[in-house]
């Protein structure tokens, strides 16, 4: 399943990265947004194909990746086919097998995705019809896609149902209480899954075989995100969190209605207490949005954002504090870290409590939570911290280098390049109890003077030739390994963002996913499991590295804003 999960994560980026702009393309793009009705819960669209130049950047790492999936794939195939032929009267099935994986493998390249219709003006978009997902894909050339759909069905197990509804034809096969239903009209093809019981009307509109006369394409909601974000024109998303929560504790009328009742959903029973209440936990994060904020040669920036009530967003922006490095690139394998100010943490808790206090519940469902909350809640306030808790700012770790690591074997790294710094407010202080509770912190005699001191623990000698530690009045460093002095003093006196992120992940991709492939080449089988074939590791080992060539770094930062929870992310293209 995690291979097949993968296969169609690879596909679906080479279907977006094998796209070219024109202003076909654009006039798509809105045409693409008048069939996603106006009160969708959700949407993620790609309505604008990136730049020749950056397609042109991406595609031979591209055909890489799909060319070892490709492999991975047909290695896969090769094991199920063995035990099909094992089976008595397995060669039938050996042969369907064999055609349908061929018609699969087919796809799995920039050549294969175009010839399969999807090419200089393709879009594609995956929204709510209601709460069911429903997939448009805007191709470029239809009757390509019917002739894969067709050569895909013809060599599966069994032949898709047909039906017709508004005079329009489409696929479908059941499974259980789900039907799958495959539709193309015009230049367009739809995916969706109904209940079997769904009647010809409401179909119709999942299918959009008529755009509704409230969609997105009307009304100012993707562009009021886009303004507000400042995101591009190529992607938008939402998740409304609020009409989700309303769809299954409401009235179950408009889109909902008929899906409801078929599965046997009735919330009339839920009390007008818990409906408000319900409301009210969905108001605390109403809606998530997400898109590009850069679409360029060099790098892509995107953002996603979890709205916050504006107490609860206020509250939580209090949280995060200013760290040596945390943010920025300073340049290792990957680096990773999180501020907190755990005073403000603690006044953002008590706040949460008073007002839950102050307003308890009145809906018998959510009665568990006030109560377990609050007593819960008391109680660990009333238990005293020592003071030098709340002098805590936050920690990083930037590695360099590892050497020996088996990952599969569950084997520690014989080697570390690398450190790690902890701020405080006054980091002084927190050596000096060090050091009355060990004698060699002691020895080091260290000084907020941003020297690094050579350190000699038994713990770091066993992944480190030498360790420095570093001090300065707001933050501790511990550096190992390779230029370990220089690395302590440089993570000391490295600038932290003045806009605080709360965490900080930023990686080499290159090298981090040749790290990964050597891993897996290296590694041995979890007990009870066959070992892998050479030919397998090779190409999970491709997949891996050709990933990394994509991209040269990838930073993501968390930031707790007044807006809410937004997560960034800057990926940067490879030369």
């Amino acid at each position: 399943m995690n291979i097949l999960c993968r296969t169609a994560a690879t596909l679906t980026i080479g279907v977006a990265l094998t796209l070219a702009p024109d202003a076909h393309a654009a006039r798509k793009g809105k045409e693409l947004l008048e069939y996603i009705p106006a009160d969708t819960p959700y949407v993620f669209a790609y309505t604008k194909p990136f730049p020749d130049k950056l397609q042109e950047r991406f595609e031979p790492a591209l055909d890489k990746s799909l060319e070892a999936y490709r492999r991975f794939l047909r290695l896969k195939a090769d094991e199920e086919l063995a035990k099909l032929r094992a089976e008595e009267g397995g060669e039938e099935k050996v042969e369907q097998f064999e055609a349908f994986i061929g018609e699969i493998l087919d796809l799995m390249s920039v050549d294969g995705l175009r010839n399969a219709g999807f090419g200089e003006d393709a879009l594609f978009a995956v929204y709510g019809d209601g709460v069911l997902p429903v997939v448009r894909l805007a191709v470029s050339d239809i009757r390509r896609f019917e002739a894969v759909i067709e050569r895909l069905e013809a060599r599966a197990d069994r032949r898709f149902d047909t039906g017709t509804v508004a005079g329009k034809s489409y696929r479908y096969r059941d499974f259980d209480e789900v039907r799958l239903v495959i539709a193309t009209f015009g230049q367009d093809a739809v995916v969706t899954f109904v209940p079997p019981g769904y009647s010809d009307e409401r179909l119709a509109q999942a299918l959009g075989i008529k755009a509704p006369r409230n969609n997105l394409s009307k009304t100012r909601t993707v562009r009021d995100i886009a303004r507000e974000y400042g995101f591009t024109d190529h992607v938008v998303g939402f998740v409304d969190v609020e009409r989700l929560v309303a769809t299954f504790t409401g009235d179950p009328g408009g889109l909902n209605a008929e899906f409801l009742e078929l599965v046997g959903y009735d919330p009339s029973g839920i009390t007008p207490e818990c409906r408000a209440e319900f409301a009210e936990m969905a108001a605390v994060a109403p809606r998530m949005v997400m898109g590009y904020t850069h679409v360029g040669t060099d790098y892509l920036d995107s953002a996603m954002v979890v709205e916050l009530r504006d107490d609860i967003a206020q509250g939580l922006a209090s949280l995060p504090a200013i760290v040596p490095g945390l943010g920025t690139d300073l340049g290792g394998m990957f680096s990773f870290g999180f501020s907190l100010d755990p005073l403000a943490l603690r006044h953002f808790f008590e706040a949460r409590l008073d007002a839950l206090e102050a307003d308890p519940f009145e809906c018998d469902s959510l009665a568990g939570i006030q109560a377990g909350m609050v007593a819960g809640g008391r109680e660990v306030l009333a238990k005293p911290l020592p003071p030098m808790v709340y002098s805590f700012r936050g920690f990083l770790a930037n590695v360099t280098d590892i050497q020996g690591m088996d990952i599969a074997a569950d084997k520690p790294p014989e080697s570390v390049d690398g450190g790690v710094l902890v701020a405080v407010e006054n980091a002084e202080a927190l050596v000096m109890m060090a050091a009355m509770m060990s004698p060699e912190v002691a020895e080091l005699n260290l000084l907020p003077d941003g020297k690094a001191r050579e350190v000699m623990l038994p713990d770091t000698a066993k992944i480190a030739t030498q360790a420095f530690i570093a001090l300065s009045e707001s933050a501790m460093s511990i550096a190992m390994g390779a230029g370990a002095s220089g690395n302590a003093e440089a993570m000391l006196a490295a600038k932290g963002l003045d806009s605080k992120p709360f965490f900080s992940f930023v990686m080499d991709t290159d090298r981090y996913y040749d790290f990964v492939g050597k891993a897996v080449m290296e590694g041995e089988p979890a007990e009870g499991e066959e070992p892998m074939s050479e030919e397998m590791r090779a190409a999970i080992r491709d997949a891996m590295i050709s990933s990394g060539e994509l991209y040269e770094r990838m930073t993501i930062n968390v930031h707790l804003t007044e807006r809410g929870i937004e997560v960034g992310s800057r990926m940067t293209l490879a030369d």
